[in-house]
């Protein structure tokens, strides 16, 4: 089964349903477009507003039903099925950058969110919920439509902001009033996971042994392991591999960069083992994944 990014995605879809390859907007069609490959590297904002959709989230399958929100994270690997015909959905894949610009420093202040959506990727909507988030996604598909509008990515920006603070603010209703009234080893297991999150994004290229983790969290690589399975079904390593691979994905889909030179990046230690990391996620070399990129 092939493995695409964001690159390739954007190569799939007409030029007025994607921002360059920072941001691309999906509806039933290009869902379709999508179906049997495998989505890896890029972070998806899915909805269904009428109908189920059968999907992959990490090999294991999923149904997205009437009102379900989906955040899947760039470290996660997708694949939709073919959708059937009378279903509503949208979709937006963009990158970690992308979302970044547009908050403008503006971080939505959703505790242990990251946890949520590595544990449960689904989300249930009440109905207003659902109409709340439906809209600010119509304003930013009529933005990404506008093709010929001067401030055209200004405006998907902007209007991106206002559906991530919106979905912070459903998120905050949902999640936040359980967590205060969690007991407190559920919020100490808590913190320690969305803790090992944080210094995982920001030390995956540099740090990928789980004892180095477990040490700035002042735990046990034993301990740490098992509340990460416990919570996640994935280990720490797991967890790290994703992250690598995810970008790994992104620099790969930059032709003029050598396989050398991404792996030297990725701080590998040399093309071999970046080449052997990259086989076993995706089943392709990084040279074979590029080919396949460029017969999409």
């Amino acid at each position: 089964m092939k493995h695409i990014g964001i690159q390739q995605i954007a190569s799939l879809v007409p030029d007025s349903c994607r921002l360059d390859e920072s941001f691309v907007f999906l509806g039933n069609d290009g869902i379709a477009r999508l179906a049997g490959y495998n989505i890896v590297g890029c972070r998806l904002l899915l909805m269904v507003s009428d109908g189920t959709l059968d999907m992959k989230i990490n090999g294991k399958h999923a149904v997205v039903r009437e009102n379900d929100f989906v955040d899947i994270l760039e470290g996660t690997r997708v694949c939709f099925a073919m959708p059937d015909p009378e279903i509503r959905v949208i979709c937006m894949v963009t990158t970690r950058k992308f979302i970044m610009d547009s908050l403008q420093g503006v971080i939505p202040d959703i505790q242990n969110y990251i946890l949520k959506i590595l544990t449960e990727p689904v989300m249930h909507l009440r109905q207003n919920e659902a109409d709340v988030l439906l809209a600010q996604a119509g304003l930013v598909e009529s933005a990404v439509l506008d093709v010929r509008h001067r401030y055209r990515e200004e405006l998907v920006k902007v209007y991106f902001k206002a559906f991530s603070l919106n979905l912070s603010n459903i998120v905050l209703d949902k999640y936040d009033k359980r967590s205060s009234r969690a007991l407190h080893g559920i919020k100490k297991r808590d913190n320690l996971i969305s803790g090992f999150m944080e210094l995982v994004w920001e030390n995956f290229l540099e740090n990928r042994e789980v004892s180095f983790y477990a040490r700035e969290l002042c735990v046990t690589p034993k301990h740490l392991s098992r509340v990460i399975k416990e919570a996640t079904g994935k280990s720490p390593h797991e967890i790290i591999a994703g992250e690598v691979l995810a970008l790994s994905v992104q620099l790969l889909q930059n032709d003029d960069m050598l396989v050398q030179q991404v792996a030297d990046i990725l701080h590998f230690s040399d093309q071999a083992a970046f080449s052997k990391f990259f086989k076993k996620y995706t089943g392709l070399s990084p040279a074979d994944f590029r080919k396949a990129g460029k017969r999409l």
